[in-house]
C-alpha cells in the first residue's frame, strides 16, 4: 500500500507540481513513557527444580520425557550403583552375623551366671559350716574333749572353704568380662544398623521422584548413561505459577520499579491483551547479547486471556511514566539530522521544517515541548522521496 501511495504521489507531483501528503493535526492528549525489553522475554515458573542424583550411578530407567505432566511422588527415573548395593548388602550381612554372635555371647553369659550362682551358694554354705565346725572344735579342744590334730583338721577345712569362696568371687569377674564383651557386640550391631540405614537412605535416593506436581521442561539423561553425584537429570516446573522474565537496557533500568504495569505481547497470541506487574528488579546488571549490559526483571501476570506455556516468548513493555493533556504527534513523523529533531508542518500550502524539542516518547506518540502548537498539521507521509522544505503540498486526507 505504501508503494502504491508513493507511486501515485510521484505521478500527481509530476503533473501538478504539488505533492499530496497525509498529516496529523497536533492536539493535546496522553502520552505514556514505555520502557521496552531489549529482547523477547520468556515465560518461566516460580516453582522450578533441577532434579539430580546425590549418588553417582548408571541410569537404568527413565519414565518421562520433555512435556510429561507428573504428580507429586511419581517415579521419574531410576539409577543403579552396584558398589552401593554391595556395601548395603555387606552392612546388612555384618549386622546379622554380629547379632548371631551376640546371641551366643548372651547364652554363654546366662550359663555362666547360673553356674556362678550355684558355686557361690555351695561355697557360702561350705564356708558357714566350716566356721561353725572350727568354732566347736576350739571349744572342745579347750575343754579337752578333742585332740590338737582334730582342731588342726577343722582349721584346714575352714581354710579350704575360704579359698573356695575366693575362687567363686573370681567367677563374678568372668561374668563382668562377658558383660563387657556383650556391650562390644551390641555397639557393633548399632554401628552396622546405622551403616545399613545410611546406605539404604542413599539407595532410596537412586529413585528420582517428583517433589511437586508439574511438567518436565528438560530431560538430560538417557538409559545407560553414567551420572556423577549432583549430575542433572530432569528439570521440573509448575505451570500454574508462571511469570515472564525479561531484560531491560541498563540505561533504562533506573526507570523500572516494582509495582509498575507492563504490557505483554506473546508471539503466539498477537492481538490479545495481556497485562502484568513488575514483581522483581534484580539488584545486579549482567552482560547481554542484545546490549552491553542489561537488568533482568520479573513480571507477574495480572490479566491473561489465554494460558501462557512455559518457554513462550513474550515482548514486554513496562509503563514507567506518562503525561496527560500535552501536545502530541505520531512518533513516525519525527525526523533527526545532525543531532536535531524536526518535523514538516503544512503552512501556506508548503512543507515547512520545524525544529522541535520533545518530552515523553514511545513508539506510537511523542510529546512536543517546543516547535509546533496544537492545531498545526504535521506531515506523516515521509516515504515520499521528493518531499523537502519548501515543497508544495496538498493534504490528501483531512486530519
Amino acid at each position: 500500500m505504501a508503494v502504491v501511495a508513493s507511486t501515485g504521489a510521484i505521478a500527481y507531483h509530476r503533473i501538478s507540481g504539488t505533492i499530496p501528503v497525509d498529516v496529523f493535526r497536533v492536539r493535546p492528549g496522553r502520552v505514556e513513557e514505555i520502557t521496552a525489553a531489549v529482547s523477547a522475554g520468556t515465560v518461566k515458573s516460580y516453582l522450578e527444580a533441577v532434579l539430580s542424583t546425590e549418588t553417582g550411578g548408571q541410569v537404568s530407567e527413565v519414565l518421562v520425557r520433555e512435556g510429561s505432566m507428573v504428580r507429586r511422588g511419581d517415579v521419574l527415573a531410576r539409577i543403579v550403583d552396584p558398589e552401593l548395593t554391595r556395601q548395603a548388602e555387606a552392612a546388612l550381612a555384618e549386622e546379622g552375623q554380629t547379632r548371631d554372635v551376640l546371641l551366643q555371647a548372651e547364652a554363654k553369659r546366662q550359663e555362666a551366671a547360673i553356674r556362678v550362682r550355684g558355686e557361690r551358694g555351695r561355697a557360702e554354705n561350705n564356708l558357714r559350716k566350716a566356721r561353725d565346725d572350727h568354732r566347736r572344735a576350739e571349744e572342745l579342744f579347750r575343754d579337752g574333749f578333742v585332740s590338737r590334730s582334730d582342731l588342726e583338721a577343722a582349721a584346714t577345712l575352714l581354710g579350704n572353704a575360704e579359698e573356695e569362696a575366693r575362687i567363686t568371687t573370681a567367677g563374678e569377674s568372668t561374668l563382668q568380662a562377658l558383660d563387657r564383651e556383650i556391650d562390644v557386640f551390641r555397639g557393633r550391631i548399632e554401628a552396622a544398623r546405622a551403616r545399613t540405614a545410611a546406605l539404604t537412605a542413599r539407595r532410596s535416593k537412586l529413585t528420582i521422584t517428583a517433589p511437586f506436581s508439574g511438567v518436565i521442561t528438560k530431560k538430560t539423561c538417557e538409559i545407560g548413561e553414567s551420572k556423577l553425584p549432583g549430575g542433572a537429570l530432569l528439570i521440573l516446573a509448575d505451570p500454574s505459577s508462571t511469570y515472564v522474565e525479561a531484560q531491560i537496557d541498563e540505561a533504562d533500568a533506573a526507570k523500572v520499579r516494582v509495582g509498575q504495569t507492563a504490557r505483554l505481547l506473546p508471539e503466539a497470541f498477537r492481538g490479545e491483551k495481556f497485562t502484568g506487574r513488575v514483581s522483581e528488579v534484580r539488584p545486579t546488571v549482567e552482560a547481554s547479547k542484545e546490549v552491553s549490559r542489561a537488568n533482568t526483571i520479573a513480571i507477574t501476570l495480572t490479566s491473561a486471556p489465554q494460558p501462557l506455556r512455559l518457554g513462550m516468548s513474550v515482548d514486554v513493555e513496562v509503563l514507567t511514566g506518562g503525561k496527560d493533556n500535552v501536545p502530541l504527534i505520531p512518533s513516525a513523523a519525527l525526523m533527526e539530522r545532525d543531532a536535531k529533531k524536526f518535523v514538516y508542518v503544512v503552512s501556506g500550502g508548503k512543507a515547512v521544517r520545524r525544529d522541535v524539542t520533545v518530552g515523553v516518547s514511545n513508539w506510537d506518540r511523542t510529546e512536543i515541548l517546543t516547535g509546533v502548537s496544537p492545531g498545526e498539521d504535521v506531515v506523516t507521509s515521509l516515504e515520499i522521496k521528493d518531499l523537502s522544505p519548501g515543497s508544495r503540498v496538498a493534504i490528501r486526507t483531512p486530519p
